[in-house]
Order: C-alpha cells, then sequence, then structure tokens
C-alpha cells in the first residue's frame, strides 16, 4: 500500500480518481491545485504523487518544480496532460515526473503506471538509504513495516557484490547520482575513471543492477590487464572449433557474447592492445561479432561498462589508446575521487569492514577509540577503499581487542 496524493482542479475527475485508486488498495488524499497539493505534500507522508498539469493558483509544473528541488527527494511524480498538449508533457519529464497521462484517463494504464511506479519508488528508497545511512534512522515504525522486505532487499544487494557500499560523503553521493541516471538507459555507454581499489567494479555493478524491475542478462567482467596478448583476443569474441592451435573442439563463446542481453564490464580498458581496440570499436558501433575461425554473424544486445586507473584521455594524447574507441566508451562518465578526498567515508567503511571481519572469526568488535579514529581519518590512504578494507582485515586477525586504539592499527 502507498499513500497517493492525488491533484486536479475538476472534482468529478478527484472523486473518481481517488475511488479507484483506494480500490487498488492505496490510501489517497486530494487536493484541488498545486497550493493545496504542496501543502498536504509536506503534512502527510507521501510516496506517489498524481497530479494535473494545468490548474489555477499553482499549476503541476510548478509544484513538481518544488517538490524536486528538495534535497534527495523520494516521491515520485505522474502528471495529468490534456489531449495534444504534448510540450507540458515533455516539460514535466525533464523537470523529474516519472511518467505522464492522457486525459480522458484509461483507468487500467492508471493502474498499470502505478503498479510500475511502485517498484520504481522501492528500490530508489533503497538507493537513498544506502546514501544517507550516517544522516538518518529509520523509525521502529518504517523498520517494522519494511520488515522482511528489507531483509530481502538487503540480502540482493549482498549477493549481487553491492553489500559493502558505504556513502556517507557528497562526493560518492554524487557518484551513486550519476550511475542512477546512467542505469535508465542501457544504450549509452558509461566510463569509470578512478584510483586502484577505490571501488570501480562496485559502481559498475550498480549501474548494471539499479532499477531492474524484470530479468536482465548477467553482469560480465573481464579485467584487460590480466590476460596475455596472445590470448586476448579469443577471450573477449570466442572461437569456433579449432580456429586456432589450442582451441578447444567445441568452440567457445567470448565474454561480448557471454554478456548479450546484459553487461560488458571491461575493467582497466586502458591495458587493451590498439590493435584489439580497433576490433572492439566495430562490434560496439555495429552491435555485431564473429567468433575467430567463424562465419556465422552473431547479433549483440550488450551494455558497455568500462573502467581505468588512469587518465585516458591523456593516454589517447600519448597514442596510447584510440581516440574513436575513447568517445565510443565515453558517452556516460563517473569518476570515483580517491579516499583522501572523502574522508566523510573512512570511518564508516572502517566499521563496516571490521565488524563483518571480526564476525566471521566470531569476535565482537566494540568501538575504535578517539584517537584511532583521528589516526585512521588523517592517513591519506594510498590503496583507497581496498587498503582500507585490508587493514581491517589484518587487525581482526592481530587483536583479541574489543576496543581498538591507535596503537592496534600503527602497522599501517
Amino acid at each position: 500500500m502507498m499513500n497517493i496524493l492525488l491533484i486536479d482542479d475538476e472534482e468529478d475527475v478527484r472523486c473518481s480518481l481517488s475511488s479507484f485508486v483506494k480500490k487498488l488498495g492505496h490510501e489517497v488524499y486530494c487536493a484541488k491545485d498545486g497550493k493545496e497539493g504542496w501543502k498536504k505534500f509536506h503534512e502527510e507522508y507521501i510516496d506517489l504523487i498524481i497530479t494535473d498539469i494545468r490548474m489555477p493558483v499553482m499549476d503541476g509544473l510548478e509544484l513538481l518544480r518544488r517538490i524536486k528541488k528538495i534535497q534527495r527527494s523520494p516521491v515520485v511524480v505522474i502528471v495529468i496532460t490534456g489531449h495534444g498538449d504534448m510540450e507540458n508533457a515533455i516539460k514535466a519529464l525533464k523537470y523529474g515526473a516519472y511518467d505522464y497521462l492522457q486525459k480522458p484517463i484509461d483507468v487500467r494504464e492508471l493502474a498499470i503506471t502505478i503498479e510500475r511506479a511502485i517498484e520504481y519508488s522501492t528500490l530508489r528508497k533503497k538507493n537513498l538509504q544506502l546514501k544517507k545511512t550516517f544522516k538518518s534512522r529509520v523509525t521502529k515504525e518504517t523498520e517494522v513495516l519494511r520488515g522482511t522486505a528489507e531483509h530481502f532487499r538487503e540480502a540482493y544487494l549482498r549477493e549481487v557484490g553491492l553489500g559493502e557500499m558505504q556513502i556517507c560523503s557528497d562526493a560518492m553521493g554524487q557518484v551513486i547520482d550519476l550511475a542512477e541516471k546512467y542505469s535508465r538507459d542501457r544504450i549509452i555507454p558509461v566510463l569509470i575513471e578512478g584510483g586502484s581499489g577505490t571501488g570501480k567494479e562496485l559502481v559498475a555493478k550498480l549501474l548494471h543492477y539499479y532499477g531492474q524491475t524484470e530479468t536482465k542478462g548477467p553482469f560480465i567482467p573481464i579485467n584487460c590487464g590480466a590476460i596475455s596478448q596472445e590470448l586476448f583476443e579469443g577471450e573477449l569474441f570466442g572461437h569456433e572449433p579449432g580456429a586456432y592451435t589450442g582451441a578447444t573442439t567445441k568452440g567457445q563463446k567470448g565474454k561480448i557474447e557471454a554478456a548479450n542481453g546484459g553487461t560488458l564490464f571491461l575493467d582497466e580498458i586502458g591495458e587493451m592492445p590498439l590493435n584489439l581496440q580497433v576490433k572492439l570499436l566495430r562490434v560496439l558501433e555495429e552491435k555485431k561479432l564473429f567468433r575467430l575461425g567463424g562465419v556465422t554473424e552473431i547479433s549483440l544486445d550488450v551494455r558497455v561498462i568500462s573502467a581505468s586507473n588512469k587518465d585516458l584521455h591523456a593516454q589517447v594524447q600519448k597514442g596510447l589508446f584510440r581516440l574513436d574507441l575513447f568517445h565510443r566508451i565515453n558517452m556516460g562518465f563517473i569518476r570515483i575521487p580517491p579516499l583522501k578526498e572523502r574522508r566523510e567515508d573512512i570511518l564508516p567503511l572502517a566499521r563496516h569492514f571490521i565488524k563483518g571481519a571480526f564476525a566471521r572469526r566470531d569476535k565482537q568488535f566494540e568501538s575504535f577509540s578517539e584517537e584511532a579514529e583521528n589516526f585512521l581519518q588523517s592517513f591519506p590512504w594510498p590503496g583507497n577503499v581496498r587498503q582500507l578494507k585490508n587493514t581491517m582485515e589484518r587487525l581482526s586477525i592481530l587483536t583479541p581487542n574489543v576496543r581498538l586504539d591507535v596503537e592496534d592499527i600503527s602497522f599501517i
């Protein structure tokens, strides 16, 4: 059940839509214009707003603009437009509306749109919770209402490898916001740049898994710096039986083909040999490939996310990376700042890692001393989040203490 705010200046429309939405099992609040709707939005806990655009006093676009200016507002807005009023519908979508419906409203279309909005809202709220863990606590009543659903969402995040995301700094909040926006369109290839250990693969997984409301293809990672040049082409494109010396007798899919319908994550793409960059570019542009030794063209539906711990633009200028491929994979760009630039994340991450490490060894972590916390926050962490995690793991092995002091972590 959701709390839905319905806003329309026509009383008969309000009454008929309100009656229908209540039959769907939702709590409904009504308002006759944007001004009254704005007031009720602040008075009640609202999950979803359905508002007409053309209204006196305050129209739907102004109401939508005000709501979306509220930092991290999780409310979903569906707008209602008159027949042929596509200009305002497009404006509403630009302002952040989830969807629009045209008058006269088809109640079946309304029911489907509300159901989709519920699915989107659930995932959106989970993402906001990840970003605001350090700022807010969920009330007891909300925790009870979430109950089992929250447990399953947490289990899902752990299963896909996102359970270790602790977002506290504004810098990482902006990273997550970008990932959320790019995740909505699988056509857009995304390049993630950041130092080693900053969490590029976690962000890539967020791009892949965020907003999934139906079954999607797999997330297939390939580390371009960990494969020899001789094996790289076969690893990427696959091969037909006996295509080359050492090839399997049954043939084999490459990583690109294995990611069909899902996401191919090209980690450290800057290490890819130049001759293979040309072939990859052609595959990305034509969305088709041939296996090595093959004559059958294979169609592809693959989202490509690339990552690099180097400045690829600088690599292009040095002639170490192709300019055309750089532009092809860089339609969406995310830079992950090093840990030393987002010190607000250090202590939450350290506590998260140390608690998990202690629990795996049947120990109970209590706290860091103030001196230890100051030391952790002032340390430069050249290895970023990976170094912090490994340090906490080592601490759990070396010390039996439940309260850790600066002497315990002096080995860093």
